[in-house]
């Protein structure tokens, strides 16, 4: 998974995750806003369950650490949860710095959804300001994965993206 503007919503935290719902102008009683927030929180808890959990691989852009997505609070404690989640066994956390300029998702997040052994094939998903696109053919999955790899390794290693995450939460 890339993400480009925001945090991935596995690790998003409450707050977090209600201002970027309220960013999109979208028409939502404040129930359905709960409603979404708790949905995205119980997803979360897949990535520490004891039961067969997800694993997740991301790699955010570094501008993501920077924006007050909520306010400064909010970031702060976002951070914060980042530096905790990072160090999961079942989350991998690479943050790709704004010094590698341009690459080939500047454009938009990806996200390659692999299914392990259930024997269905991997899909790329693509998230963009007027909706998503689901990709099942194996050739797009497949570029999604090159594109997903070129990535990781243009990416600060985790050991070293969870410093500076660790840094910016010591910051804010």
């Amino acid at each position: 998974m890339f993400t480009l503007g925001y945090v991935p919503g596995l690790l998003q935290t409450a707050d977090y995750a209600r201002a970027l719902f309220t960013a999109v102008p979208l028409s939502r009683t404040a129930e359905q806003l709960d409603n979404e927030v708790t949905v995205r929180m119980i997803r979360q808890e897949r990535l520490t369950s004891p039961d067969d959990p997800l694993q997740l691989a991301a790699v955010i852009d570094e501008s993501v650490l920077h924006r007050p997505v909520g306010g400064s609070d909010v970031l702060h404690t976002q951070l914060q949860h980042l530096a905790v989640a990072a160090t999961w066994d079942t989350v991998t956390l690479q943050v790709l710095p704004i010094a590698a300029g341009a690459h080939e998702a500047l454009a938009s997040g990806l996200v390659v959804l692999h299914f392990g052994d259930l024997g269905e094939p991997d899909m790329a998903y693509v998230e963009h300001a007027l909706g998503a696109l689901v990709l099942d053919k194996e050739r797009d999955a497949e570029r999604a994965r090159l594109a997903f790899g070129r990535l990781q390794s243009g990416a600060l290693s985790p050991a070293e993206s969870l410093a500076l995450i660790r840094r910016l939460a010591g910051a804010t």
